[in-house]
C-alpha cells in the first residue's frame, strides 16, 4: 500500500483514550495513576490488549515496562515507538495516553500497508511522572542503564516507600533491574508523540511541533528551619518564621528565572510544620525544580537560588538545608531523526515549526543510548497536568500519520 494511502483513524485513538480514561479517574476531578501504582498496572493491561489485538507479542520487563513486537521481515536493531501511561495526582487525560495512542495508531497503519524489515516495538515506559518519587522516567532510565536496582531501593515516595518496594507489590520483580537493560546498538531509533503541554503551537496555528531539545532539569527539596511559637504571644522582631524564609526564596526563584528567556523555576510542593492556626511555623519544607535547555544556565541558577537560601536564613536566623533529588542535562535530538520526521510532515501537509520542551520526556533517556525524535501536537490553552487537559484527537491521528512514515523511512533506510 503506498505511503500517501496511509490514514489515522481518530475514533480509535478517542476509543483508546476513553478505555484509558476509565482506569484510575479521580473523584475528586482528574486522573490519578501513580508511578509503580495498581492503577498504572491496569492502564498498561489496556495497552497489552490493544497490541495483542494488532498481531503484536506483549512482554514486560523486571520494572513494568510495557512491549509489544510486530517481527520484521528480517532481523537487526528494532525500531520503537511509545510514551506513558501514569499521570500526576489529579493529572490529565492526555498526558502520556495520546502518545501510547499514536503509537498503536502507527503500528496499525505499518501493519497494513505491508510492515517492516526490521522489528517494530511498542513501549509504555513505566514511572515517567516524577510526582510520587520525586524523580522522573524511571522507567527509560533503568532501560538506558542509567538507574539500578540500588537506585530503586534510594528512591522513596512522601511515606518512606520506595520505588522497589512499591514495583514489587504490583507484580514486578525490581531486584532483576539489570534484566531490562537495552543490549547495545539494539534499537535503531525511538520515536514519541507528546501533547505539547504549552501554547506554542496553538498561538502560531500548527497542527505538529518537532522537538529539537529538551531541556534539562535540576530538582531540590529544601527545608527551613526555625522556632514554633506562640502566635499571639511572639512579637514579629523576636520571630524565626520558616514559612516567612521559604516564601521568600519562591519569589526569588521566580525573579531569577524570569532574567533568562529558557530558564524556568518552580516550587511545586511546600508544607509546613505545625501547621496550626495560632503557630508560628517551626518548618518548611519545598520543592525547587529549574528548568533550562543552556545545561550551564540551568545548574549556574539553581546554584545562585541555593546561595540565596542560605542568605535568606542567615538574615531570618533560620537554618537550611537541601538535598539534591535528581540532575538532568538537557539533550539536543538527533538531526538525521528530525529531519525524518519533518520530511514526513511536509509529505503530509501537516503545518508545523521546530521548538525545544520544556518538560523532561522519556526520549531525554532513550536519546543518551540511540538516535530519538519526538513530535508535539498542540495542547488547547496550553493547560497540562491538569483535568481541563486536551487535545484533538485528530492531531493525535495526523502525528501517528508521520510517524508511521517516519518509522518506514528509517526502515528503508537501514535496509537499503
Amino acid at each position: 500500500m503506498p505511503e500517501s494511502s496511509l490514514k489515522a483513524d481518530p475514533r480509535r485513538i478517542a476509543r483508546f483514550l476513553h478505555e484509558i480514561g476509565e482506569v484510575g479517574a479521580d473523584p475528586r476531578g482528574g486522573w490519578s495513576r501513580p508511578a509503580f501504582g495498581p492503577e498504572e498496572r491496569e492502564a498498561h493491561a489496556v495497552f497489552e490488549r490493544w497490541a495483542t489485538e494488532l498481531g503484536m507479542t506483549p512482554s514486560t520487563d523486571a520494572v513494568g515496562n510495557s512491549f509489544g513486537e510486530l517481527a520484521g521481515s528480517t532481523t537487526g536493531p528494532a525500531l520503537l515507538v511509545g510514551s506513558h501511561l501514569d499521570t500526576v495526582p489529579r493529572g490529565g487525560g492526555f498526558d502520556g495516553v495520546a502518545g501510547v495512542a499514536a503509537a498503536l495508531e502507527a503500528v496499525r497503519l505499518i501493519a497494513e500497508s505491508g510492515g517492516l524489515g526490521l522489528p517494530l516495538r511498542t513501549v509504555v515506559f513505566s514511572g515517567e511522572e516524577g510526582a510520587r518519587f520525586g524523580t522522573p522516567c524511571i522507567g527509560s532510565r533503568v532501560a538506558t542503564d542509567a538507574f539500578t536496582g540500588e537506585s530503586l531501593r534510594k528512591l522513596q515516595d512522601r511515606e518512606g516507600r520506595s520505588v522497589a518496594e512499591c514495583a514489587k507489590e504490583v507484580g514486578l520483580r525490581p531486584a532483576d533491574a539489570t534484566e531490562a537493560v537495552w543490549p547495545e546498538g539494539s534499537v535503531l531509533a525511538f520515536l514519541e508523540l507528546h501533547i505539547e503541554q504549552g501554547r506554542v503551537l496553538e498561538a502560531r496555528g500548527r497542527t505538529l511541533g518537532i522537538v529539537d531539545a529538551i531541556a534539562g532539569s535540576t530538582r531540590v527539596e529544601l527545608t527551613f528551619s526555625g522556632s514554633a511559637d506562640h502566635s499571639g504571644a511572639t512579637p514579629m522582631t523576636l520571630r524565626h518564621d520558616a514559612l516567612a524564609g521559604a516564601s521568600e526564596l519562591v519569589i526569588e526563584a521566580e525573579r531569577r528565572a524570569a532574567l533568562y528567556r529558557t530558564a524556568v523555576a518552580t516550587v511545586g510542593d511546600l508544607r509546613v510544620e505545625p501547621g496550626s492556626f495560632t503557630t508560628v511555623p517551626g518548618l518548611a519544607r519545598l520543592s525547587l525544580d529549574v528548568r533550562d535547555v543552556d545545561s550551564e544556565r540551568q545548574r549556574e541558577l539553581a546554584e545562585e537560588l541555593l546561595d540565596s537560601a542560605s542568605r535568606i536564613a542567615a538574615r531570618r536566623g533560620l537554618e537550611v538545608s537541601a538535598v539534591l533529588v535528581s540532575d538532568q542535562s538537557p539533550v539536543v535530538l538527533h538531526k538525521p531523526v528530525r529531519e525524518q520526521l519533518a520530511r514526513a510532515a511536509q509529505r503530509s501537509d501537516a503545518t508545523f515549526c521546530v521548538l525545544p520542551s520544556g518538560a523532561t520526556h522519556d526520549t531525554a533517556h532513550v536519546a543518551r543510548v540511540a538516535p530519538a525524535g519526538m513530535i508535539f501536537v498542540p495542547s488547547r490553552g496550553g493547560v497540562s497536568h491538569a483535568p481541563e487537559e486536551w487535545s484533538s484527537a485528530e492531531d493525535v491521528a495526523r502525528g501517528a500519520e508521520v510517524m508511521a512514515a517516519a518509522l518506514r523511512a528509517l526502515d528503508e533506510k537501514e535496509n537499503a
